[in-house]
């Protein structure tokens, strides 16, 4: 099937001009076929043509710190009397309801019990029960791309660590001192399929008893998590605090710093020489409108608003050190958050360009698919979304969705209301 978008202004996102330009965009066989600026395409008959209106059209939006299942930040909240299918159906509706908010791709780094990475197979139409799943061939379960980490690896009574109720969430967790239990634990996790390997190596602002920046893993077990994780293959990210982490962090080999609450300039500049990629996750600490509507625990809150300015100096001294910004909101429900980090971060002083760069195109480079997502490109698989209003003007109006496209196909159409 071939389809012509029409009277539409491209933002491609490739980072060599953000300018939008008018064009006709044609889509067959899930992919962007031609993306012709001189109007003069002529359509066949069995042609769709698709008329935008004069609408904005960009790559699918990308949220690459996320965890689907999870009452963030307060994980024993529903820790007492949920069952693993009620987090099961809450990462399942999450993670659907992204998609028709414009959330084509989502990473998740922590998920309990390696629900990201059945999400993953099912989303894909890879369900592992091949028989089982042709049954539902003409109705799939549609939701965004997914790249996935299990559960993340800690130290004993790290990040999140509570006591008691803490056993209640130990899935979403793997405990491990040392570097040879610590590679263990990464061999699990590649056992079981992820595409990721997160690390807990400070702490953070959901635990009771710990402080945002304490550094919880040394160079030698974060260093072998690395070795273990490249040598096959994956890439391997970390909740980090502070300038110190960072930079141990680094030199172990991390290839993206989550958070980085408090970021000094040797700790960007490393990060930039390294090619190491940065997901700030702004929002968690300034938007405290959040924070009480979700009814964040008290001392979560207060930790997270005393950090607020380092964090966003932190923000803007990795920018100007050149560090590569990709977008993670680390808040729930994604379909609300993905959108509302991306405000934050141009709320906190990096451009709306920029902004949108860090949730697509560097996105899907980090992520190792950049060849074919990330921008608007002839080649590319169509993931597509289309705005009224122009995102480089005024960044809210990614909250204005009015079409969503996963590999060509229409997920939503509301061009006409």
């Amino acid at each position: 099937m071939e389809r012509f978008i029409t009277n539409c202004r491209v933002i491609d996102c490739t980072g060599n001009s953000m300018k939008p330009y008018q064009a006709t965009v044609v889509i067959k066989d899930g992919k962007i076929q031609n993306i012709d600026r001189s109007e003069e395409l002529k359509a066949g008959l069995d042609t769709i043509v698709t008329d935008l209106s004069g609408g904005f059209i960009l790559p699918g939006l990308w949220d690459v710190h996320c965890h689907p299942g999870a009452m963030i930040p307060d994980q024993n909240r529903g820790g007492e009397f949920e069952t693993e299918a009620e987090v099961t159906l809450r990462a399942v509706r999450n993670t659907s309801a992204a998609l028709y908010k414009g959330v084509t791709a989502l990473r998740a780094v922590a998920e309990a019990n390696y629900i990201d990475v059945a999400l993953r197979e099912t989303f894909a139409g890879n369900h592992p029960h091949g028989l089982w799943h042709k049954g539902y061939a003409d109705k799939p379960l549609v939701g965004p791309r997914i790249f996935c980490s299990g559960p993340a690896i800690r130290m004993t009574g790290g990040h999140v660590s509570n006591g008691r109720i803490d056993s209640k969430y130990t899935s979403i967790f793997v405990e491990a001192d040392g570097p040879d239990e610590v590679r263990k634990a990464v061999r699990q996790c590649i056992k079981l399929g992820v595409d990721w390997i997160k690390l807990f190596i400070t702490g953070g602002i959901a635990g009771i008893r710990e402080s945002m920046y304490e550094i919880q893993f040394t160079y030698d077990e974060i260093k072998a998590a690395c070795d273990v994780a490249h040598n096959k293959g994956l890439k391997v990210c970390a909740h980090t605090g502070s300038s110190e982490a960072a930079k141990i962090g680094v030199k172990a080999g991390l290839d993206c710093i989550e958070h980085g609450y408090e970021l000094d300039d040797e700790a960007c500049d490393l990060m930039a020489a390294e090619g190491v990629y940065y997901c700030p996750t702004i929002s968690v600490t300034q938007d405290e409108a959040y924070m009480r509507r979700w009814e964040w625990p008290e001392h979560s809150i207060e930790r997270a608003l005393s950090g607020a300015e380092l964090h966003r100096k932190a923000l803007n001294r990795a920018v100007k050190a050149g560090v590569i910004l990709v977008n993670g909101a680390d808040e729930n429900p994604i379909a609300d958050t993905a959108v509302n980090e991306i405000e934050w971060v141009v709320k906190s002083g990096v451009s709306p360009e920029q902004a949108l760069l860090a949730a697509t195109r560097n996105a899907a480079e980090m992520c190792g698919v950049l060849d074919s997502l990330g921008t608007i490109e002839v080649g590319k698989i169509a993931d597509i979304i289309v705005t009224r209003n122009n995102p480089l003007e005024d960044i809210s109006a990614l909250h204005d969705i009015a079409m969503v496209m996963k590999e060509g196909n229409i997920i939503l159409d509301q061009m006409g209301e």
